[in-house]
């Protein structure tokens, strides 16, 4: 899990349950890890979520909402962290809503490094086998 996929989570909840992201207000807790993996099947320690939280804090996209309850209690979405929850969202429609064809050409040029050491093992194969085969017929 990482720090985007928590800023969604959060603006999807204000979303589901009309409600201002400034009014909204959380605590790294289970109920937040259950309510992860009901949602997103993703299951994330207590102290994943803290070190989430601490990049979240430090990029100031979360901010505290009363002092004195903690450093992982009542935290809640700064406008920067809508602002970054909103278009990673956006970004992750947009990845899932391409065609198949598309989806295989990004798989592609993601791993052309690996496709291409793949085809060159395969031609040092086919060299090695052509050589013992044919060395073997003229000598």
């Amino acid at each position: 899990m990482n720090e985007y996929k928590l800023l969604i989570y959060i603006f999807e909840f204000c979303e589901e349950n009309g409600s201002l992201y400034k009014n909204f207000h959380f605590d790294i807790n289970h109920k937040l890890v259950e309510e992860l993996y009901k949602k997103y099947r993703l299951e994330p320690t207590i102290e994943e979520l803290e070190t989430i939280a601490d990049r979240c804090y430090a990029r100031e996209w979360l901010e505290h909402t009363y002092l004195g309850s903690g450093k992982y209690n009542g935290l809640k979405l700064t406008q920067k962290g809508m602002g970054v929850a909103i278009s990673k969202r956006k970004v992750e429609e947009k990845k899932n809503d391409r065609t198949r064809l598309k989806k295989a050409s990004d798989y592609i040029e993601e791993y052309k490094g690996i496709f291409i050491l793949l085809a060159v093992l395969t031609a040092i194969a086919g060299v090695a086998v052509t050589l013992l085969v044919g060395g073997g017929k003229n000598g």
